[in-house]
């Protein structure tokens, strides 16, 4: 008789848990370099068989917003709802965190998750395109700045996005984030002739080594070539090896390495 048990995880499950995660993907997983990070954030989740996990998944809470990430089953235990009662069990603790809203990301060609979170009542609230740039000197000078601190430049932001990427989580922007980002001197954009043509926001990965991540938020191929030659300097310069870029601009111009590697659906469900 199987004794299945809800709990949060253990640095001790570790080597049990990558063991069923290691082929997720023709590329292997990324479960292996967030583990020790998501056992220090807390709500890891797994579900075990007596003592041993066989299914996790983890959840944070930023601005009464529940995310949803890493849901992982043993292939061996897949097919009875495991992934479902981890899901659920995540938004149970949104709600006693008095969350109001529930995300994840499920690419749009894994039908099979698609259709257990439809059972669940999430809906594709928007369409995320992931792609890759090749850090490298670029011998080209760019008109990129860094937005400064002011009402008109806060607002214009806003009214163009509500919200950015940070280590693969799709996290709400306020006032207080983009005045932070400010002075971290993370918001960047082109200006041509005094008019604003690209803008996105840049963040360095507190899960995956030497990733520099940029949610492009607008712009047109003049400006977006600008900020992407930009961030190849800025990556070779810094060292860093991956640039990941995340956006819902369509039709990117062609740059040499940049590479569109996977669209996503952005799931949102209202929790109460």
């Amino acid at each position: 008789m199987m004794d299945m048990e809800f709990r949060m995880a253990k640095s001790s499950d570790k080597n049990h848990v990558l063991e069923f995660c290691k082929n997720t993907f023709s590329w292997g997983d990324y479960i292996s370099d967030v583990w020790d990070h998501w056992i220090l954030e807390g709500n890891l989740l797994v579900l075990t068989e007596n003592g041993l996990p066989v299914a996790m998944s983890h959840c944070s809470i930023n601005h009464k917003q529940l995310w949803i990430e890493g849901i992982r089953v043993d292939k061996n235990f897949r097919r009875k709802g495991f992934a479902k009662r981890l899901i659920k069990e995540s938004e149970s603790i949104a709600k006693n965190n008095n969350c109001k809203i529930s995300q994840m990301l499920i690419a749009t060609n894994n039908q099979k998750s698609l259709n257990l979170v439809d059972s669940l009542s999430y809906k594709k609230d928007e369409i995320w395109d992931f792609y890759s740039i090749i850090p490298k000197k670029i011998n080209h000078k760019t008109n990129v700045k860094f937005a400064t601190k002011n009402k008109t430049m806060i607002d214009f932001i806003l009214s163009l996005t509500s919200s950015y990427v940070r280590s693969w989580r799709w996290l709400r922007l306020t006032i207080t984030d983009i005045n932070f980002l400010i002075n971290e001197k993370k918001i960047l954009y082109s200006e041509h002739n005094g008019i604003i043509n690209a803008l996105g926001i840049l963040t360095e990965s507190k899960h995956f080594k030497n990733t520099l991540m940029f949610t492009l938020v607008f712009g047109n191929d003049l400006g977006i070539k600008e900020i992407f030659f930009y961030l190849q300097n800025h990556a070779s310069q810094k060292n860093i090896e991956r640039i990941q870029i995340l956006t819902k601009v369509k039709n990117l111009p062609e740059i040499k390495t940049l590479e569109n590697k996977l669209s996503f659906y952005l799931m949102k469900k209202e929790i109460y």
